[in-house]
């Protein structure tokens, strides 16, 4: 499938610029429209046994903050596409991550990052792996480091799972732009069996016009980080992998490397669930 439209998230409390630089340079290389999502909403002060009164005070306050931070969001978005892009600025008062998820309707992709506040320099960011799990979408979580779009080397976590195989295919338009593809089994006992499944995805890929290597990694130790870690030493501009877990119970329970994967934030990750 052809990537028509981005999604990208913009935060509200950020100075940094890096996922919109980032989603701007994507789009282009895509020839896909853009569209900004940002969101927030005021939350209710309480306080003492008559808060009623506090409520009514803080909200219109807290939202014109937000309205001004929203209005803000769209000007630093519009002065960042270039002129000729197809674009829609979507802005909410109401909560971020939903939000993104009910106008990935929209969008083939969604991108988003973790940003850093000026106020209170600290990390804040979407929840992940609800976007993940509620979009229907894929999501490009782009690393804090990123300066701008590339796929020349891209890492696939590969396990032959449902959640792998849509990865696979979500991923298609940057794998076909790579030049170096490397399919990453992280072994679990069954060698004959991975290699195989390993085997069959580099033949399908091929079948796309995508030629890539395979890799039967052993994990004797069962640690979390070993496709992070081979990304790393392949210096992947991006790691593709679906996210799957081994249980339901009130939400999602992600396996450990899917856990791990989703706060690798030196690495540009794309989900697929």
């Amino acid at each position: 499938m052809d990537i028509r439209s981005i999604l990208v998230n913009v935060d509200l409390d950020s100075a940094n610029s890096t996922v919109l630089r980032y989603a701007v340079h994507l789009a282009e290389q895509m020839d896909a429209e853009l569209i900004g999502v940002a969101a927030d909403d005021p939350s209710l002060a309480l306080i003492g046994l008559d808060g009623g009164v506090a409520a009514a005070d803080f909200y219109p306050m807290e939202r014109s903050g937000i309205e001004k931070r929203l209005a803000a969001a769209e000007a630093q978005f519009h002065s960042l596409v270039p002129t000729g892009m197809k674009t829609q600025w979507r802005a909410y008062l109401a909560p971020e991550v939903q939000s993104v998820i009910d106008t990935a309707r929209i969008a083939d992709l969604i991108v988003t990052g973790a940003t850093k506040s000026p106020t209170f320099q600290e990390q804040r960011r979407v929840d992940l792996a609800q976007l993940i799990l509620g979009a229907g979408r894929p999501v490009l979580d782009v690393a804090q480091n990123a300066t701008a779009f590339a796929c020349e080397k891209i890492v696939i976590g590969w396990k032959d799972t449902r959640e792998a195989r849509r990865e696979a295919a979500d991923a298609m338009p940057f794998l076909q732009r790579a030049k170096h593809v490397l399919a990453v089994t992280v072994g679990e006992g069954d060698r004959a069996a991975e290699r195989r499944s390993l085997d069959d995805l580099l033949v399908w890929l091929a079948g796309h016009g995508v030629t890539a290597s395979g890799d039967l990694i052993e994990n004797k130790e069962g640690l979390d980080d070993v496709l992070e870690s081979t990304s790393r030493t392949y210096q992947a501009d991006l790691v593709v992998s679906g996210a799957y877990g081994h249980s339901r119970m009130r939400e999602w329970l992600f396996g450990g490397m899917t856990r791990n994967l989703l706060e690798a934030n030196t690495l540009n990750r794309l989900f697929s669930n």
